[in-house]
């Protein structure tokens, strides 16, 4: 268990919960240790409410599920503080940067696992490597609304790479964000192939994490382009990492691709695409308005052609109206 336990103090637990009759007095002789150390585990088992002295000096193991559950309110709120109390001290980082490349250390070396970076391009650029990089799982706090077209087009590769390479993509967007089609359209494009998308209520800090080992937050939550901060340092990571699964377990599945329609069963996609024909002639200007990637926008337009029987897009769209598609 990873909640502050000690290996012996796990131990005793679990042998109490095997033998809930037993007395303390034995309980040194029995696991092979000292009294000292038996009197020990049992005062912080005590402390933590995972055991109880009865009043006639037995211990009673309290029930897992509770004294489990307790345990792990007991492990975020401290894990929660700890984020609260960096997060306070992020004012002082842009100082210690440059006293630390004033000093006689390299320009490029992070203070105490934390580095700057500055400007968007940099930021991007960052991003970029860390992603290459990554070699297990990347996994994200996305507390944008609808996705800029921008946007999309900067992370669509380096999504494709992460997941052609076997990475596990975890992300958590707004729920609000999916009301965009475009947004909808990324996100169910990229979990079709693998990515995995929750979605939450409230608003969150952004967050990306890299292999568990490396997280990139923004220097402003309120304006991220002022810059972020690269963290190393294994213990921020690991309240992050802690803060960030249980975002995840909070969060809802991402919806299914919306069916709105009818026996025909065309997507709210597929009639966006469909709207788009009968706007713009260039598939590069429809793709960039849908947020999405030329390549994927003439696979729907193809699909669509065939499901209607069509020869070309405008037969294609005449055919949509007498469908009622549009």
């Amino acid at each position: 268990m990873s909640l502050g336990l000690s290996p012996r103090e796990e131990t005793v637990y679990r042998h109490f919960l095997r033998s809930p009759r037993g007395r303390p007095e034995t309980l040194g002789q029995r696991l092979g240790i000292s009294r000292e150390e038996a009197d020990e585990a049992l005062r912080s088992l005590c402390r933590y409410k995972l055991l109880r002295v009865a009043a006639e000096g037995r211990v009673v193991p309290i029930d897992p599920v509770l004294g489990i559950e307790r345990l792990i309110e007991q492990r975020l709120e401290e894990l929660n503080e700890q984020l609260r109390q960096v997060a306070s001290v992020r004012s002082v980082i842009p100082e210690l940067v440059e006293q630390a490349r004033a000093g006689d250390a390299p320009a490029d070396t992070p203070p105490s696992g934390i580095e700057r970076i500055d400007g968007l391009d940099e930021i991007r650029a960052r991003l970029d490597d860390l992603a290459f990089f990554a070699r297990k799982e990347m996994f994200a706090l996305q507390p944008d609304g609808p996705l800029t077209p921008a946007f999309i087009e900067a992370a669509r590769p380096l999504d494709l790479r992460c997941i052609r390479r076997g990475i596990t993509l975890r992300t958590v967007v707004l729920r609000t964000a999916l009301e965009d089609p475009a947004t909808r359209a990324y996100l169910h494009e990229m979990a079709e192939l693998g990515a995995e998308f929750r979605t939450v209520e409230k608003v969150m800090d952004r967050m990306v994490i890299y292999d568990r080992a490396t997280a990139v937050v923004p220097l402003d939550p309120s304006d991220s382009a002022r810059g972020a901060l690269l963290v190393r340092q294994s213990g921020l990571v690991s309240n992050m990492v802690a803060l960030f699964e249980k975002v995840w377990a909070s969060a809802e599945p991402l919806p299914g691709r919306d069916a709105q329609d009818t026996a025909d069963g065309i997507t709210d996609t597929e009639r966006e695409v469909l709207t788009l024909l009968t706007l713009f002639d260039k598939d590069e200007i429809a793709a960039r308005e849908m947020g999405i990637s030329i390549r994927t926008f003439r696979r729907h337009v193809a699909e669509l052609l065939l499901r209607l029987g069509a020869s070309n897009r405008f037969q294609a769209a005449v055919l949509a109206k007498e469908r009622g598609w549009m």
